[in-house]
């Protein structure tokens, strides 16, 4: 006898997967930019120095004196000079004129300019100190100094981005399915 079965026959169901990659697409343009160099400055003034050396006053005092300065002496001296005589001899014609005092004067004028005082004299060829007159102005510089620098100009450019996005469509690969058979004698429904 033969007992009755039944069978099963199942598939599952399958799902597919279609998938489209998304696509993106970057530009980007470089900045623009402008530079412009603007150079330093530097100025320098320099006055030079200066040395004065008056030596006039060793010159004359050594005696070898410029024409002006000689004849400008020349001429006080003989002022001076004049000046002394006219006192001396007014000196002489007071002393003669007083006569009444019974003195000779005559005698004594004469004693005196027989024999004259000692002279004065000193060392005449070195000058004194200070004859020599100096002055010295330093030199000068100025320095002026001006800062250069750079001017830059810049235009930025933006990205260019494009994105298209991907996507996935699910479906169906394979749909489930369930088979049932009855193998094996023949049944009665009714009992």
């Amino acid at each position: 006898m033969q007992v009755p079965q039944i069978r099963l026959h199942q598939t599952y169901a399958q799902i597919g997967l279609r998938t489209t990659q998304p696509v993106q697409e970057m530009e980007q343009q470089p900045a623009e930019q402008s530079i412009k160099q603007v150079s330093s400055t530097l100025t320098i003034e320099r006055k030079p120095s200066q040395l004065n050396i008056d030596q006039e006053q060793m010159w004359n005092e050594l005696n070898l004196k410029s024409p002006s300065v000689l004849s400008e002496d020349m001429v006080n001296f003989a002022k001076q000079e004049a000046l002394e005589a006219i006192a001396q001899k007014a000196q002489e014609g007071d002393q003669l004129a007083e006569i009444e005092k019974k003195s000779d004067m005559i005698v004594s004028i004469a004693e005196s300019k027989a024999n004259p005082g000692p002279i004065e004299f000193n060392i005449g060829f070195i000058p004194s100190y200070g004859s020599v007159k100096i002055h010295y102005t330093p030199s000068e510089l100025n320095v002026d100094w001006k800062q250069g620098g750079a001017e830059i100009e810049t235009i930025p450019h933006k990205p260019i981005h494009n994105y298209k996005p991907g996507k996935t469509e699910v479906y169906m690969r394979q749909m489930q399915n369930l088979q049932i058979d009855f193998v094996g004698g023949n049944l009665d429904r009714n009992t």
